[in-house]
């Protein structure tokens, strides 16, 4: 019978000390953004920076990236969400509309073929589509989140998802119970945000 001890999980997390630090940050900023806080900006800014690290080591290469472009995002979104709304003012949640939708689509097919290939070509990626897909998706609902979307909250849904089953396969056990815990996050936060936006519908 498989049994982990006391100690045992003391010592692996002892080990694992920054991606302990990038997974309690990344639940915090997740928080933050489910009830509109702006403060979840800068505490996934930090996150992402951990993230950059854990993720070129272990040679995830796209999600090395794309928590560059977190950070990149970091900025857009805190700024938009302060600045964004009319007339310079704070930005509200809102519907996607059906043509950003397509063309959010359109985009993500196409770079999801496009980044598979660059790593099957140039990196020693042993997952190059499911690699792809999260990073697309990741990427697409990092700025509807900047642009306060609500269906930011179902596309990250759908990433998490398959990121549980993507950190499972690199053994960052950890990291696949945070992406199971953003999943249930997403959740929650696609419900507050419709309950806000049905507020600034009536």
């Amino acid at each position: 019978m498989l049994f982990i001890s006391p100690h045992d999980i003391s010592q692996y997390l002892a080990e694992h000390w920054l991606e302990v630090c990038g997974m309690l940050l990344s639940i915090a900023g997740v928080w933050f953004t489910a009830l509109e806080k702006i403060i979840n900006w800068p505490i996934n800014i930090i996150a992402s920076v951990i993230y950059v690290y854990i993720f070129y080591t272990s040679g995830i290469y796209l999600d090395t990236g794309i928590s560059v472009f977190y950070i990149v995002f970091g900025f857009y979104g805190w700024y938009e969400w302060k600045y964004g709304g009319n007339n310079k003012q704070h930005l509200d949640v809102s519907k996607t509309s059906v043509k950003t939708s397509l063309i959010l689509i359109a985009i993500g097919v196409v770079a999801t073929i496009t980044f598979a290939q660059i790593l099957i070509r140039y990196t020693n990626s042993t997952i190059p589509y499911l690699d792809s897909v999260t990073t697309v998706l990741s990427l697409i609902a990092t700025w509807m989140a900047a642009r306060k979307h609500i269906e930011n909250w179902l596309v990250w849904i759908l990433a998490d998802s398959i990121y549980v089953g993507e950190y499972i396969i690199k053994d960052l056990y950890l990291t696949a119970v945070l992406y199971f815990i953003f999943t249930v996050m997403a959740i929650w936060g696609y419900i507050e945000w419709r309950k806000q936006l049905r507020i600034l519908t009536a």
